[in-house]
């Protein structure tokens, strides 16, 4: 028989799967812009190098200057009727100021006139009063003059009631302080005061109590007391008045006060405000000077000069990291994982080897409408897969195809045998060898149950053979000659 058999001896076997790939670059950089001038220089083409911080293309920004112009053109009025503003209140709060401190508060004046005027009164219609007491002898009375202190005492405790309720809590007559007539809603409110209520009664009763004493003593002098009485009641409102109208005072200073200071926040807002919205524009100006913002090859320009851009202008791609990028089967993919070994060749470099590893099998399958039309037939699904370039680049262009092999198992040292060496028996694998007879070139042809490892295009692991057996190439020309003696004739060359 001719020689054709396998000497079995330890080698290197690597299962791979070919891919035609698409070089890319790793990292791709948009250039974009919100402006919408129309280009008026582009200084690169597809393929190009450029620097970072080249100028790659100019915009128009002349209608980006006249909104900068205008805006600072309102900003200087916003700026003038703002400081106009603050002024104006600056000046009213300095002349409430000075008439505070110099006394001269209108409102402030015509209390303290009242107060003055009621306090004559009170003087008045006291001194009549004690005129007519003497009179009648009533100040030698014991009584009568225990009550009057008790009297005297009793009004000292009402007035001082009343005006520490305004001042504790002169916020609740804000309202009432703008108007002409101030007291009559403070009182109404004073009557909810407890203390003052108190003091009120006391007085009240001590009152009486006086006036009943002194009408069965005269009923003049009774009289002349209760016009004290109503003396006293018409000074102690004009002193709440008084309390108002500095409390109005001293609350209309104060809102003046904030006032300036809300004028000033205003300018300062306002100068702000304007400020920020020019500084953008003058961005936006910058900008109109597109930059390559890494060094690297332009990939794409999709812009003309002339043109208005739609936001994208061009990009630039890294060209020291490439990948690959190719589509693969669903059965292929299957076999890939990230790691795994690739070497590869393009059209333009000939047979130079590159090498690379896999980065990535995508779980999301990329489906081919090409299949689908007039045959009706559902497209076959097929992965991305990513591929990292190692090593030496040189000669690789962007956009080039590849043809690739991913190695995606290996053995080192095995056994292997031909594929069609290989018997399938309904998952029983076999292969046919030669043993060696007594006399030298005879063989045995031998049936030897084997164990399948991996499979390559050409070849496959086994197991069950050891190093040195022949293995039969064609083991269907010797199935019916299992047990059989042949000898082995080497072919001659």
């Amino acid at each position: 028989m001719a020689a054709d058999t396998t000497e079995l001896a330890p080698r290197d076997v690597a299962a791979k799967v070919p891919v035609t790939a698409t070089v890319e670059a790793a990292s791709v950089t948009a250039l974009t812009t919100h402006l919408t001038g129309p280009v008026t220089a582009l200084n690169v083409k597809v393929g190009q190098r450029v620097e970072a911080g080249q100028v790659v293309a100019v915009l128009d920004t002349s209608g980006v200057q006249r909104e900068i112009d205008t805006q600072r053109a309102q900003q200087i009025s916003a700026d003038v009727a703002a400081q106009n503003q603050l002024e104006q209140a600056q000046q009213a709060y300095q002349q409430s100021n000075d008439a505070m401190q110099r006394g001269l508060n209108p409102q402030v004046t015509q209390a303290e006139a009242a107060l003055r005027q009621a306090d004559g009164q009170l003087q008045e219609a006291t001194a009549v009063f004690e005129q007519r007491k003497k009179a009648v002898a009533a100040g030698l009375d014991s009584t009568l003059l225990t009550q009057a202190q008790g009297v005297d005492s009793a009004r000292r405790d009402a007035l001082t009631a009343a005006l520490e309720s305004v001042r504790g809590n002169h916020g609740i007559y804000q309202s009432g302080m703008a108007k002409d007539d101030a007291v009559q809603p403070l009182l109404s409110k004073l009557e909810a005061d407890e203390r003052y209520r108190g003091a009120k009664h006391n007085l009240s009763a001590a009152q009486k109590a006086y006036d009943a004493a002194l009408n069965d003593t005269d009923a003049d002098l009774a009289a002349k007391q209760r016009a004290v009485a109503q003396a006293f009641d018409a000074k102690a409102e004009a002193a709440v008045g008084l309390e108002v109208a500095k409390l109005a005072a001293q609350q209309q200073l104060d809102s003046q006060a904030a006032a300036v200071q809300q004028a000033q926040r205003g300018v300062q807002a306002a100068q702000a405000a304007a400020g920020q919205s020019i500084a953008q524009l003058e961005v936006d100006v910058a900008s109109g000077q597109v930059r390559a913002p890494i060094a690297g090859v332009v990939a794409e320009v999709a812009v003309k000069q002339g043109q208005a851009p739609a936001g994208y202008l061009l990009s630039v791609a890294d060209p020291n990291r490439l990948v690959l990028r190719a589509n693969v089967k669903e059965l292929d993919s299957a076999k890939m994982k990230p790691g795994d070994a690739v070497t590869f060749t393009t059209p333009g470099t000939g047979a130079k080897k590159f090498k690379g590893r896999v980065l990535d099998v995508s779980s999301v399958a990329e489906t081919q409408a090409a299949a689908e039309g007039a045959s009706g037939q559902t497209a076959r699904p097929e992965f991305p897969v990513e591929i990292e370039v190692l090593g030496d680049t040189e000669g690789l262009k962007i956009g080039g195809t590849a043809k690739a092999q991913i190695t995606t198992e290996s053995a080192k040292g095995a056994l292997a045998v031909p594929r069609e060496a290989v018997v399938d028996e309904n998952g029983s694998y076999s292969v046919y060898t030669l043993r060696p007879k007594d006399d030298g070139d005879k063989f045995e042809v031998v049936k030897t149950p084997v164990k399948v490892g991996l499979v390559s295009d050409s070849d496959v692991v086994v197991e069950g053979v050891e190093k040195g057996t022949r293995v039969l190439n064609k083991p269907a020309e010797y199935r019916e000659r299992v047990g059989a003696t042949v000898t082995l004739v080497e072919e001659q060359e």
